[in-house]
């Protein structure tokens, strides 16, 4: 039996570091200790640093990871290991996982011709920076000089001509998907109507994060006046690319320069060059380690952010973050940061309105939001160490399960609440306070505590911020809440009911949409774009679909299929390919229109054909399916087409 649901309705249709060696000019490099004076050797001659991209240049105390393996073989075996690693790398065949095998993609009308000569990478395309009539653009060739990212996607760079500025494809590598994909497909924005330039993105932005001791380097257009428009020129060094060594235990140098030391004279004093181990960290400190980069922040000064553009942070590992350049923004209400950032950025979509994070890589500030990391008792404060550990054994078994999350053995179980909540780890206890079976996904403390509200790299990611179901929360924010997410099929007045039930918490009061439809079908078919990616997700996460049922799913997957933002349609197709009889699916979540029309509209007239003489076996009201299996689509229309929040989103990942 198909869907009642009219053709009209599909309209909508139409509607984001590798370990490199220092690059330096020729120099005399030091040979064999003579009679106490190092004698030295002409080098070879060799070719200077290239002068179109961001250079290798250890300076400020840097030396480079290379100077710890060593002494610390193990721990830099892991890192190497990691994806922090290879966070950006120069472009060589071992770290470029694109197809550039003479493939011809198309953005806007214009053709991108990428292929390979020998051990280097090369395109050829419009010229994005030509400022004169489209129908005049250019098409230049150059070198993919860099990458970013490695583990579910990359981002390719090119040299602009224009001293180290970089330009950046308006193509992404999908690693599980093996294709390219529109760049603006791979983080969730608004449809672009024409093409859009990213040049000098990585040596303002990029930079800040993906690398070990950024330097910008860069000149203003109007010397005398900075605020006054564009960087002009970038002199662009880094201490290493990715995020290696340096980046967590600050610059090696004196460290180094103290073992070498005691190799050649009697032991002396502890070593006291100054390097951090962040675990021996107080909570706080050994937290902001992680949060120089994982949190959302403004500059504290104009001053901070011209000098950050010579040189750099002046933050060093163990200092105080919010000391040093920059605040962290907390959703606390009695600290006017947050205040000052909305103010600045208008209304920025990577916090929910209350202030908790909404997008990945921002893991600190919903850290700093948790009652765990605010206790009293210091030595019971949770921090980002209470979770992940940055090494692990440098087995090929150990390293395989870590790499992902770069998580503590058990900390994907209870035992990462329990090792503070031990009252938890009986049995009886546990199910008295989740009301769930014990060994069931509802007695997971992770999925009532840190639910998935968190989107990033085209999924959805659990919130770092430690907090309890609440139904009111949802109405207020938006932000999903972890009886709905899970128990998809169930109205947000049935989880308020067994919240108040079991808990006490106040009932909310509710309109009669929210009484009486499905809390997961008003975020998926009525949300934002950022909700309807989060309804996406979890329409394929395995813990919901186990306690939701799924058959009666496919409508609603067909219709986020259809969403105007790419990446919707990407994440949707995927949990669409968990449901029985769609394994192998044939859909192109980038295609045109009109093709994805066929496709989809195939999906929901003839959605059983894969398992003749079934009958759909979840209805109801809250779920707008009749006995008989089809779909009211008089209110499903009205959610789609009339309340649906189409403002534009950008979840700046």
């Amino acid at each position: 039996m198909g869907w009642a649901i009219a053709p009209a309705m599909w309209v909508v249709l139409s509607g984001c570091g590798g370990t490199g060696d220092a690059e330096k000019s020729p120099r005399g490099v030091p040979s064999k200790q003579q009679n106490g004076a190092v004698a030295t050797t002409r080098a070879p001659r060799r070719e200077g640093p290239p002068t179109d991209r961001p250079i290798v240049v250890p300076t400020g105390g840097y030396v480079g990871s290379a100077s710890c393996q060593s002494c610390h073989a193990e721990q830099f075996n892991s890192w190497h290991a990691s994806y922090h690693r290879t966070m950006t790398q120069v472009a060589t065949p071992e770290s470029v996982l694109g197809d550039f095998g003479d493939v011809t993609l198309t953005h806007f009308d214009h053709a991108f011709r990428l292929w390979r000569e020998g051990d280097t990478f090369w395109v050829e395309m419009p010229d994005a920076d030509f400022r004169g009539p489209n129908d005049a653009r250019p098409r230049i060739k150059r070198q993919v000089v860099q990458i970013t990212g490695s583990h579910h996607m990359q981002v390719y760079w090119y040299p602009t001509g224009q001293s180290r500025k970089l330009g950046q494809l308006p193509f992404v590598w999908l690693k599980e998907e093996a294709r390219w994909i529109p760049r603006n497909a791979a983080f969730l924005r608004p449809p672009l109507a024409g093409p859009e330039r990213e040049t000098a993105r990585w040596n303002t932005a990029c930079i800040r994060c993906h690398t070990t001791g950024p330097r910008p380097r860069y000149l203003w257009a109007d010397r005398e006046d900075p605020t006054k428009g564009n960087p002009a020129h970038f002199d662009t060094h880094v201490a290493e690319l990715g995020i290696a060594c340096e980046a967590c235990h600050g610059p090696a140098e004196n460290h180094v320069a103290w073992h070498q030391l005691q190799k050649h004279q009697a032991e002396e004093e502890n070593d006291d060059a100054g390097l951090v181990v962040p675990t021996q960290l107080d909570a706080e400190r050994s937290s902001q380690v992680c949060g120089q980069c994982h949190s959302v922040w403004i500059w504290q000064s104009l001053e901070e952010h011209h000098q950050w553009s010579q040189d750099g942070f002046r933050y060093r590992p163990g200092d105080d973050l919010e000391e040093v350049d920059r605040f962290v923004v907390r959703p606390d209400a009695n600290n006017s940061v947050i205040e000052k950032y909305l103010t600045r950025y208008d209304r920025d979509d990577r916090l929910w309105s209350d202030g908790m994070v909404r997008v990945s890589g921002r893991e600190y500030n919903g850290l700093i939001y948790t009652p765990c990391f605010t206790h009293a008792d210091e030595s019971r404060r949770l921090s980002c160490f209470s979770c992940h550990q940055m090494h692990t054994e440098a087995t090929e078994a150990k390293l395989a399960d870590w790499t992902d999350d770069q998580l503590k053995p058990g900390m994907r179980t209870n035992h990462a609440c329990t090792q503070c909540h031990q009252q938890y780890l009986d049995d009886d206890a546990l199910a008295a306070h989740t009301h769930h079976l014990p060994d069931s996904s509802g007695s997971n403390c992770y999925n009532c505590h840190m639910s998935y509200t968190t989107y990033g790299l085209l999924k959805a990611i659990r919130s770092h911020t430690i907090d309890s179901p609440s139904v009111q929360k949802s109405l207020v924010t938006g932000r999903p809440n972890a009886c709905n997410q899970c128990h998809l099929d169930q109205t947000m007045a049935w989880a308020g009911e067994h919240l108040n039930r079991w808990y006490g918490t106040d009932a909310p009061v509710l309109n009669d949409e929210q009484r009486s439809i499905a809390a997961s079908i008003l975020w998926g078919m009525k949300g934002d774009a950022g909700q309807r990616a989060l309804m996406a997700w979890s329409f394929g996460w395995s813990d919901a679909r186990a306690v939701s049922g799924t058959d009666w799913m496919t409508p609603y997957l067909a219709q986020l299929m259809a969403d105007p933002y790419q990446a919707v349609r990407i994440i949707a197709t995927r949990s669409m390919r968990k449901e029985t009889g769609f394994e192998q699916l044939t859909y192109d979540p980038l295609a045109s229109v009109e093709e994805r029309a066929r496709v989809i509209m195939t999906i929901v007239e003839n959605n059983f054909v894969a398992r003749p003489g079934e009958r759909i076996r979840t209805t109801g009201k809250r779920l707008l399916i009749n006995p008989q299996g089809q779909l009211n689509d008089t209110v499903f229309t009205r959610l789609v087409k009339i309340k649906r929040d189409n403002r534009r989103v950008w979840l700046a990942e």
